[in-house]
């Protein structure tokens, strides 16, 4: 296994991106505020904003605010969906994602560099530079000529560890990494504002890729396992390395065997296209506590950029983040277990006591009695291709994976088609709760048959480059506890562009028919 190669005009031009570093937010509405007041000479006032003064806004890598709105149908009543959606640095909106007109450089190069990738003078595009450093940098981690290299280690955890989640591995080797670096003498550099914006990038992208590296041979790993637990430790180094090499040999990106040691086989192009998309929408939002994490080190100066990330990783794995996941799988036992004429009220309870899983969001209204409910998008957009390969043929969910889209379509109609009435309150207005992103996340891994276990892994790989954004921008302005709303011409406006709401739209009317929603249609 050699690990790729970047050209000498690649590396020179790889040395000058890593150096360029966004420009900071010139937003200082309490400024503008505040030297007003002053003009008035109110000095209540001016005491008051000289408070908040230090407070920035909160971010400007990210907004989601409404931006648009869908009209459909939950029995006879109408409804009106309020939709929000994000925006990367205001360059990068979210359909643009969905529509295909982004790759997964191009995304992370606009959310680390503060504008869209270009082609240089020589016909070099910067995304493919970007590309190619990711490359190396993963199948450097790969690549060892010692019989104890990475892959060897690794495949001998999880000989000796089975059934660990990639999470467990990688969290393990980020700490046997750091006391090896200790050993050789290689010191902690950390994040922090006294180093060069290059340097820290590198180490950045280097580290995780590294970390990536680790997760990915975990999950083939135990996917052999599963298929033959006497395999020896020999027999599984192995298999990981003729599977691996297998895949980079066809030419296919990190992200692409990503995407095949999820499933623990090679992945199909629209297994691929389906699994990217997902990947690319998670890769930052704001409301997220492992970004939040982020943030907070940055702000802190984290002592070492391997803990910067597996603290983040340990966040986004935690019950609070990817709780929900976990929670829906249970809840889809239960009603397993469970008469089918109990589903309804077993579903009715969950949400009268809160705890309906994939539903409902901590910092939107994304639950109601009136008209209209605010909804996020990504549960539809990571489903959006999905419906679309059911329907070509290319997925076809067989036996359990029937039965259990079943029953997620019996949630949605419940909780948001059919509404729920408290007892005794038979003539107000349904509660009505929209999924959020979890709820997606989780149909689609069910779909494609992705290991309880490995549902976080795919978020792990592209977040991370989101909480290198959140660091590369906390070291130009500390955002920590803002008070200040998101510079609103950092989202762009709609104009026009209904893919966001159609797809949306087309999931609600697939899901609030009787018919069933994952069947070919």
């Amino acid at each position: 296994m050699t690990p790729s190669t970047i050209s000498s005009d690649k590396i020179a031009a790889l040395r000058a991106l890593l150096s360029e570093v966004p420009a900071a937010s010139s937003y200082a509405p309490t400024s503008e505020a505040l030297n007003r007041a002053k003009e008035l000479d109110e000095k209540k006032i001016v005491e008051v904003l000289s408070h908040f003064l230090s407070m920035p806004q909160a971010t400007m890598t990210l907004a989601n605010p409404v931006l648009y709105n869908a009209n459909v149908k939950c029995g006879d009543d109408d409804v009106t969906l309020a939709i929000r959606s994000y925006s990367v640095r205001g360059i990068i909106a979210e359909h643009e994602i969905v529509s295909g007109e982004l790759s997964a450089p191009g995304l992370i190069f606009a959310g680390l560099f503060g504008r869209r990738a270009q082609t240089m003078e020589d016909g070099t595009r910067e995304e493919d530079v970007l590309c190619a450093w990711i490359q190396r940098e993963f199948e450097g981690a790969l690549h060892s000529t010692e019989e104890d290299g990475l892959l060897v280690q690794v495949a001998r955890f999880v000989h000796q560890y089975p059934g660990s989640g990639p999470e467990l591995a990688l969290q393990f080797f980020v700490a046997k990494r750091r006391a090896e670096l200790s050993v050789k003498g290689v010191g902690d550099h950390g994040v922090n504002t006294d180093r060069a914006p290059n340097s820290l990038l590198d180490e950045m992208v280097s580290e995780h890729m590294h970390s990536v590296a680790v997760g990915c041979v975990s999950m083939y790993c135990n996917h052999e396992l599963r298929r033959n637990a006497e395999l020896t430790a020999e027999a599984l180094v192995e298999s990981a390395r003729t599977f691996i090499t297998g895949e980079l040999a066809q030419g296919k990106t990190a992200f692409e065997v990503c995407y095949s040691c999820l499933l623990g086989r090679s992945a199909t192009p629209v297994e691929s296209n389906i699994l990217e998309r997902m990947g690319m929408i998670q890769m930052h939002h704001g409301s997220a506590g492992s970004n939040m994490v982020a943030r907070f080190l940055a702000s802190l100066h984290c002592n070492s950029v391997l803990e910067f990330f597996a603290a983040c990783q340990t966040t986004l794995d935690s019950k609070r983040h990817f709780g929900a996941i976990h929670d829906m799988t249970e809840l889809i036992r239960r009603l397993e277990k469970a008469p089918e004429d109990k589903h309804v009220d077993m579903i009715r309870q969950e949400v009268l006591t809160g705890g309906l899983p994939t539903f409902g969001h901590p910092h939107i209204s994304a639950a109601g009695r009136g008209g209209t409910i605010q909804q996020d998008p990504r549960a539809a957009v990571y489903l959006s291709p999905v419906l679309d390969a059911i329907d070509n043929g290319d997925l076809q969910p067989t036996g359990k994976q029937v039965k259990r889209l079943a029953l997620i379509q019996r949630i949605y109609r419940t909780a948001l088609v059919e509404g729920i009435v408290k007892p005794g309150k038979e003539g107000s207005e349904p509660l009505r709760l929209t999924p959020n992103t979890d709820f997606g996340a989780w149909t689609v891994q069910e779909i494609l048959g992705i290991h309880d276990n490995d549902r976080t892994f795919l978020t792990y790989v592209y977040r991370a480059f989101g909480w290198m954004m959140d660091a590369r921008e906390q070291l130009q302005l500390k955002i920590i506890r803002p008070v200040i709303a998101a510079d609103p011409s950092i989202v762009p406006k709609p104009d026009g562009v209904d893919i966001i709401p159609n797809v949306v739209t087309k999931l609600h009317n697939r899901l609030a028919a009787e018919a069933p929603a994952f069947g070919k249609q």
